[in-house]
């Protein structure tokens, strides 16, 4: 049951960033107990929307209304208003614990400063559970993964009793039944009449959740339409102008030769005894839930982690931990933390495309002063080789892109380098259907070069669908691996669970 008085207006925004439009004239409205799903491709101007209205930007024209009402300026005049976001990429304190994390703002109670460990367990606990945590309040949030921080944020803006809520790719990093879960806690805020937008790529979902969807492209709102009246086909039109093609392209022959050779991987924690091969030209997939230890397996293979194995690249061993040789052998890391790891969100973006190859820009290969024409030459063809859409040029900062142009340019800047052998975790979490389609065709273009590729990615259908071969983890090992004929859904789930073949 909606109420009449929207919970959340945006009337006639327009907002630009020097000189160039971000986004123009947008209006639409959120009632209580509704849920609207907001679409559009990167850069299309969602997350500029999301901004305004939570507070952190302000619109050059127009207004944003929480139950018809102007908020005070800033990110405390959203909050005041009762309306929280759940950001994509998380804002949370890592040497700070997980209850510590969730309920931030009210760590003083009463008038002493001392924080009390006991009422902010028993407060934050219950928060958890609502989430499907598999984590307590007193975990340090540094030890934890990706998709477990996100938890942690749908818990903190639940912990403020919402009277609406926005969430900015909350599945993202999440497996399917951590997806499912936050599907059904939308559901439930809608039932108790809390106003919710939505924003995600998985048009699933947007179809599931959305009473109605909000259509962006260029900046512009160009469809506000019932979702019972859109299929998957029409939203796709309306979010890129065209058609896609679709399905997976089709898949290179492998070549002979291995390219990786992992053997007893092993690091001490988290897994144990890994041992597979990849092939020139082979897209290996690994998955596995969340948790699994495939993440720890690509950053081992890449020298980030692991204490004992064997690993050789091209018949070449590796001494392990040594992320220098790793580069050297022709190894690229794609990592899942863009935000934290990928590029630097504050600095140009010419920055975060050379900095892989920076020798090759320099004076000399050991560095020294940049050649700043060849480094322009060089980022410039790394930009249009990845499609990377920059409206501020490559001077502004990474903080300025969409989350799918960020992660352009994290796989961006390896291309410099001619990559053997490239690693990508998560390479698609949070983008658009063009920009996913974009990098899949990389992907398949890499491949077919010769380059073998180590793929790790929670979404099933990307995995079955782009691997010549699919490794499964379960708890901290190699299940197994399975042939692209063997490679189906259930087959998978099967061997994730610990249920063997």
């Amino acid at each position: 049951m909606t109420s009449q008085a929207p919970a959340i207006a945006v009337r006639n925004v327009s907002k630009s960033f020097s000189g160039v439009v971000a986004v123009q004239d947008v209006s639409f409205t959120v009632a209580g107990g509704e849920v609207v799903a907001l679409a559009g491709e990167n850069g299309a101007g969602k997350s500029t929307v999301k901004n305004i209205i939570g507070g952190i930007l302000r619109p050059d024209a127009g207004r944003v209304e929480f139950g018809g009402t102007v908020p005070a300026a800033g990110t405390r005049g959203a909050k005041h208003s009762g309306v929280a976001t759940v950001h994509q990429e998380t804002s949370l304190f890592p040497d700070l614990t997980v209850a510590e994390n969730i309920l931030i703002e009210r760590l003083r109670t009463g008038r002493s400063p001392v924080v009390r460990p006991r009422r902010l367990r028993r407060i934050v606990a219950p928060l958890l559970q609502r989430v499907g945590a598999r984590f307590g309040p007193d975990t340090a949030v540094r030890d934890l993964a990706a998709g477990q921080r996100q938890l942690v944020e749908i818990a903190k803006a639940l912990a403020a009793d919402p009277r609406a809520v926005v969430f900015d790719e909350p599945t993202a990093s999440l497996n399917l039944d951590e997806r499912e879960l936050v599907m059904q806690i939308v559901e439930q805020l809608r039932d108790d009449g809390v106003a919710v937008l939505y924003i995600s790529h998985y048009l699933e979902e947007i179809a599931r959740l959305g009473g109605r969807v909000v259509v962006m492209r260029d900046g512009h709102v160009v469809g506000d339409r019932p979702t019972g009246e859109l299929d998957r086909a029409a939203i796709e039109l309306l979010m890129v102008g065209h058609e896609l093609a679709q399905g997976y392209p089709a898949l290179p022959q492998p070549r002979p030769d291995v390219m990786l050779s992992v053997r007893n991987l092993d690091d001490n924690a988290r897994v144990h005894g890994i041992s597979f091969d990849i092939a020139q030209g082979e897209i290996f997939g690994l998955a596995g839930l969340m948790g699994s230890g495939r993440t720890e397996v690509a950053r081992a293979v890449f020298g980030l982690g692991g204490n004992a194995g064997q690993i050789e690249v091209d018949g070449k061993s590796l001494r392990r931990g040594d992320v220098r040789a790793a580069i050297a052998a022709g190894m690229a890391f794609v990592t899942e933390d863009r935000a934290h790891e990928g590029l630097f969100l504050d600095r140009p973006i010419r920055e975060s495309l050379s900095n892989v190859v920076l020798g090759s820009v320099s004076v000399s290969r050991w560095g020294g002063w940049l050649r700043r024409g060849a480094e322009r030459r060089l980022t410039r063809e790394l930009a249009a080789k990845v499609r990377l859409v920059a409206r501020g040029g490559l001077e502004s900062g990474g903080r300025s892109l969409s989350g799918g142009n960020q992660q352009k340019i994290v796989i961006g800047k390896w291309l410099a380098g001619r990559p053997r052998l490239i690693i990508l975790d998560e390479p698609t979490r949070g983008i658009d259907v063009g920009a996913k389609a974009e990098i899949h065709r990389l992907l398949i273009d890499l491949a077919q070069a010769g380059s073998a590729i180590l793929l790790i990615s929670s979404e099933m259908e990307e995995v079955l669908g782009l691997s010549h071969r699919v490794g499964v983890m379960h708890d901290g090992r190699l299940a197994g691996v399975l042939d692209r004929s063997q490679a189906t859904q259930e087959a998978v789930i099967r061997l994730a669970t610990g249920g063997g073949r």
